[in-house]
């Protein structure tokens, strides 16, 4: 099965000494073609790869990252596809989101619709080795002096190995979640806490930029509640600052929820996730992106006068022979007399 051509985390070239610059992609969800069965849903896959790419590219060139982060659900029907159609859909995917560099990490985790959802779609070895073999799936990658990103997968219920610890004094721990973590916590969120300890946590999921703080010992004891982020037009451009030794000292846990970046999945406000963690200190933004829906809808708005632009000079042109609006000579019949 074809990988994508990706930087190899068993050796990391060392950084150079400064921030480290992370791009978080979450639920894309590239479409399928068997659950949308309308007419135009070729367009609708067309537009929606359009947009993607063209949104992806523009992140890169004003991030320049050093890892990118894939927060799962990257196909709609993975969990469902074909091993014919999972190969096309992963080819649409790797000509989306493709890597800048050489250099760069590129890191996936899986969602529900790669994996499937208890209830709906059971979870199988099947696909769970699948997404492996393709996607390049690990507990965890590592950037010496830097960070460890964690892959804490809560669709499957899957944790790193209880030794794949990070020694490293220098380096922040950071996990990796497709669903929050926080969000209805259970004994895995309180075992993967207290196994690997993370700096901060990246969830997905919610399709919305949320955060949330929370005291390690209340993790158990409360429903978390997230704050919308960077979500007021007000403040859709600020920087949050976040003290991770500060929050290391005080025993809080930091869960940022990143919004999806695909306009498909009903959501008005999408847009790429983006760290820079430097030292102790993690600032993190949202690179908001155009509201598609917006477009289509003046798209659409344009198409009634450009019909009628066009059923005139239709007429205009073949007037003389085929339009409807030209007028006919009718033959007079002269009226019945009776006698």
């Amino acid at each position: 099965m074809p990988k994508l051509n990706r930087f190899n985390p068993q050796n990391p070239k060392p950084l150079p000494d400064r921030c480290l610059k992370v791009l978080l992609v979450a639920d894309p969800q590239i479409l399928g073609n068997t659950f949308d069965t309308k007419l135009y849903w070729p367009l609708a896959n067309y537009d929606s790869d359009r947009h993607l790419s063209r949104t992806y590219r523009r992140a890169l060139q004003h991030t320049t990252p050093d890892v990118i982060c894939f927060l799962g659900d990257l196909m709609d029907e993975g969990s469902v596809a074909t091993d014919v159609q999972y190969d096309e859909y992963f080819a649409r995917f790797a000509d989306i989101f493709t890597q800048p560099t050489a250099d760069t990490l590129m890191i996936y985790i899986p969602g529900d619709n790669d994996l499937g959802r208890d209830g709906l779609e059971p979870i199988s070895a099947e696909n769970v080795q699948r997404f492996r073999q393709y996607f390049a799936e690990q507990p965890s990658w590592e950037l010496l002096g830097r960070a460890k990103f964690y892959n804490i997968n809560r669709v499957s219920m899957t944790l790193p190995p209880a030794d794949d610890l990070n020694y490293d004094a220098q380096s922040r721990s950071i996990f990796l979640s497709h669903m929050s973590l926080l969000k209805s916590a259970g004994e895995f969120s309180a075992q993967a806490v207290d196994a690997f300890r993370p700096d901060v946590i990246f969830s997905a999921n919610d399709h919305s930029s949320k955060v949330a703080t929370v005291p390690k010992s209340r993790l158990l004891m409360e429903d978390i509640t997230h704050s919308p982020l960077n979500v007021d037009r007000s403040k859709r451009h600020d920087v949050s600052v976040f003290d991770l030794a500060s929050l290391r000292l005080q025993q809080r846990l930091l869960e940022i929820l990143v919004p999806t970046c695909s306009y498909r999945m009903g959501a008005m406000k999408i847009g790429y996730g983006y760290a820079v963690l430097d030292g102790d200190t993690l600032k993190y933004t949202v690179l908001w992106t155009a509201q598609r829906y917006y477009q289509l809808a003046s798209y659409s708005l344009l198409i009634i006068p450009l019909k009628l632009l066009c059923g005139q000079i239709w007429c205009a042109l073949f007037k003389r022979y085929w339009c409807c609006c030209r007028p006919r000579n009718r033959t007079p019949y002269l009226p019945l007399h009776t006698n």
